[in-house]
């Protein structure tokens, strides 16, 4: 479906919502894409759901996040960078983003799910990909600073608490262990909501297990487990 073949009452949501982030989009196609979740396209032959863009935007994020803490904490190692990063680009703080600013309102899904943080957080995620092939580099950077920005302030001071994943990795580089490798290794329940399992493994050695409707968050529950079986330190929680 088109931008020009969409309902007008579909095309002044979507403007409303462009309006609200601040951005153009050419494509509404692009956007309408974005904002249509698996389940949605299941019940509706033909249509295109935003996995793709989820995929494509999650790389987005995290490079021009990357290069903003490098510019915002020039003094900062990369130990502390990867700290603060885990936590903007983390499925929760997408979901508390898109819950701001209302997105919810307008995700397609099917009649029968439940709009979820995941759901919130991966449409975030295709949204930003979708201004990206639209708009270029340049619009999507903007927006993602006036969103997050705030964020990584907050993470500095502290103010947010769930880098298990940051603590486990800062943890193995410090004894000589490389970097802790995930990897999904079961998916239970419906395609439309999925809970994945998940490993973390050191050294070839599994240390940790976890189980999340996201692999991000299924990722920071390996990671918690990790922490605790390994004895690293009382885990912060988030908070």
């Amino acid at each position: 479906m088109t931008g020009s073949t969409l309902p007008p009452k579909r095309l002044r949501e979507l403007d409303k919502l462009l309006n609200d982030f601040g951005v153009l989009v050419g494509r509404m196609s692009l956007l309408e894409e974005a904002l249509t979740h698996s389940s949605y396209a299941a019940e509706h032959p033909g249509g295109t759901h935003n996995e793709r863009l989820e995929f494509f935007g999650d790389s987005v994020l995290k490079f021009v996040v990357s290069e903003y803490l490098l510019e915002r904490f020039p003094a900062y190692d990369e130990g502390q960078l990867s700290e603060i990063r885990a936590v903007l680009v983390s499925g929760k703080t997408l979901a508390e983003v898109a819950d701001k600013h209302k997105l919810g309102k307008y995700i397609l899904t099917g009649r029968r799910v439940s709009l979820k943080p995941s759901i919130l957080a991966g449409a975030m995620e295709a949204v930003l990909g979708a201004i990206y092939l639209d708009s270029g580099l340049m619009q999507v950077q903007n927006l993602i600073i006036r969103l997050f920005g705030a964020q990584a302030t907050a993470v500095d001071r502290d103010e947010v608490k769930e880098n298990y994943k940051a603590q486990l990795q800062e943890f193995t580089q410090s004894r000589s262990e490389g970097i802790p490798i995930y990897a999904v290794v079961k998916t239970e329940g419906p395609a439309h909501d999925p809970i994945f399992g998940v490993s973390v493994s050191v050294a070839n050695n599994v240390v940790g297990n976890g189980s999340g409707h996201s692999k991000k968050d299924a990722e920071q529950a390996a990671a918690k487990d990790a922490i605790l079986r390994l004895g690293v330190a009382k885990p912060q929680d988030p908070g």
